[in-house]
């Protein structure tokens, strides 16, 4: 008797769990939407360069999306210089040193305080050198960044400005709701009633699709419990329409980005918001214990400021950056492992049961190649979707001008060796569109073109893949 027609395995729940997966995910699809951060008209007219009532900090992250900007620690740095809390100097040109204040009967919020603790713990007789600014090492600095960022979002939710955009009692359910996919896939297994289990096919297709629902799931649940995402109030609509008008008027100076952090001396407090804004690049590139925001930024590209969203793709889409022909190549061998494998696990279906192993036993062997047969389906998907993407790439290029807004370099996830090894990612706007996908390059190409130049890039326009790349 075949094997996967004896063995007790239910293909009505395999389609449930797949079924619930795919409500799960149009539920989630519906919240992304819903829950979106809106778009903010301005405040009509001059608004002139009359300071908010929120701290730069504060203002930033109204002005940024409702997101917490990856320039606020030096927008703070900034601020606490025009509020006389330290003086920064401009030693010589590139070059800027941070002096300490006596101002202990001033109030300051919790990440002012994280901030003046951090310059007081780095500074010899109350002076340090902008240039040691640093928050310590990655995983230590993104931590430091993180709580300060929290504090900064305690303090909009004080003032009644923006709520948690992923709260818990929304992400919370969520999670939940994905235990029942995989209570729906344990239990197929473990069914002992009538089987459909001849249909293997589809039960493997629906155990993959439902699982496969689950683990991007938990993925995605993730990052939104770790959110500092936001969403405005009334109050906050109207401050975030203030902040914007205020962020173009100082974007619309380009002196204020060529000005070093003594440039506070000149433009009081302003300066700090211009930080905060994104429109004082210099003092921020300066002043290193914050950072460009990785997937925000601004462009200039058709002769106006922009904001743009700018994603680092890394397993999906998959052989992205890569030769077409070495991707087909892989698309090639790997769904050919894939399906020998497949073709060896329905062979054993076929098979009798040896004698020397009990039915029992025998079952839970079925079990095993049914669920082996979930990983095989899914690489044949991914080697026939990425076989039509990279086919016509083979011949077909497109041609992108425009100015480079992110230049990036991330950790590979499973390097081997003592030496870390790199993607490289080029983020090029060519005024087309507000979410720019950044190519992944070689690292000569990386090298050799620095974030702001303005380049011509023939790029393949499906896997993007960069053929050659010219600055103008």
């Amino acid at each position: 008797m075949p094997l996967l027609a004896s063995v007790a395995l239910s293909l009505p729940l395999f389609l449930a769990a797949a079924a619930v997966a795919a409500v799960w995910w149009l539920v989630m699809a519906a919240l992304l939407v819903v829950r979106r951060p809106p778009r903010v008209p301005p405040t009509e007219g001059d608004a002139g360069l009359d300071l908010p009532d929120e701290p730069p900090a504060v203002a930033g992250l109204l002005a940024n999306d409702f997101m917490v900007p990856g320039e606020v620690a030096p927008a703070i740095v900034l601020d606490l210089a025009a509020r006389g809390a330290l003086d920064l100097d401009e030693v010589q040109p590139g070059r800027t040193t941070c002096r300490l204040r006596d101002r202990d009967g001033a109030t300051w919020s919790p990440y002012e305080h994280r901030v003046l603790a951090e310059l007081a713990d780095k500074a010899i007789e109350d002076v340090v050198p902008t240039d040691a600014l640093t928050t310590g090492p990655e995983d230590q600095s993104e931590r430091w960044h993180r709580v300060l960022a929290q504090e900064i979002v305690d303090d909009a939710h004080a003032r009644g400005l923006t709520v948690d955009r992923w709260p818990k009692r929304i992400v919370g359910p969520l999670g939940v709701a994905l235990v029942a996919i995989v209570a729906l896939l344990v239990a197929g297994l473990k069914f002992e009633g009538d089987t459909n289990t001849d249909r293997p096919v589809l039960a493997a297709v629906a155990a993959a699709a439902a699982l496969g629902g689950f683990v991007a799931g938990i993925v995605l649940i993730g990052r939104l419990g770790r959110s500092l995402a936001q969403l405005p109030t009334a109050t906050g609509r109207d401050a975030a329409a203030r902040a914007d008008a205020l962020a173009r008027q100082l974007r619309s100076n380009p002196s204020i980005g060529e000005l070093p952090p003594a440039g506070v001396k000149l433009w009081d407090r302003l300066f700090a918001y211009a930080a905060a804004f994104g429109a004082a690049a210099r003092a921020v590139a300066l002043l290193p214990m914050g950072a460009e925001d990785d997937h925000r930024a601004w462009s200039r590209t058709g002769g106006r400021w922009r904001r743009v969203r700018v994603r680092y793709p890394r397993a999906f889409p998959p052989a992205w950056g890569k030769h077409p022909v070495l991707a087909v190549a892989l698309a090639l061998f790997w769904g050919a492992v894939a399906g020998v494998v497949a073709y060896g696990l329905y062979g054993l279906s076929e098979a009798e049961r040896p004698t020397g192993i009990g039915p029992s036993a025998w079952d839970w062997v079925d079990r095993g190649a049914l669920l082996a047969l979930v990983p095989c389906v899914v690489v044949i998907v991914w080697a026939l979707w990425l076989l039509a993407r990279a086919v016509p790439d083979l011949w077909q290029t497109r041609t992108v001008t425009g100015e480079i807004v992110r230049g990036r370099r991330f950790r590979q996830w499973f390097a081997s060796g003592d030496e870390p090894r790199y993607w490289y990612y080029e983020a090029v706007d060519d005024g087309t569109a507000d979410r720019i996908v950044a190519w992944r390059v070689s690292e000569v190409l990386w090298r050799d073109h620095a974030q702001g130049e303005l380049v011509t890039a023939e790029v393949t326009p499906r896997l993007g893949y960069v053929r050659t790349i010219r600055r103008g």
